[in-house]
């Protein structure tokens, strides 16, 4: 599903979505393929979502953003160093 489409069916909500295909572009991540995972009137709901999904997969492309947005605009940050499994 693209994000136009995600926008028609969830206006004006927050949303966990996942990146199902995406590219990097520069400093920008550009999703071409998503999938709402849950839709939520608040954000905090939405960002102790993500932290469960985040802990169970932190493998999967996890993103909360709000509706309202006309497009995605997901900057990348480069994490450099050594991550705990903690």
């Amino acid at each position: 599903m693209t994000y136009q489409e995600v926008r028609q069916h969830y206006p004006e909500t927050w949303l966990l979505i996942e990146a199902l295909r995406g590219r990097s572009e520069g400093e920008y991540r550009i999703l071409e393929d998503i999938s709402v995972i849950d839709s939520f009137a608040e954000s905090f709901p939405a960002l102790v979502a993500y932290r469960q999904f985040k802990a169970t997969d932190p493998n999967r492309e996890l993103y909360v953003v709000h509706s309202a947005k006309p497009e995605l605009q997901i900057k990348e940050r480069l994490w450099l160093g050594i991550r705990s499994a903690a």
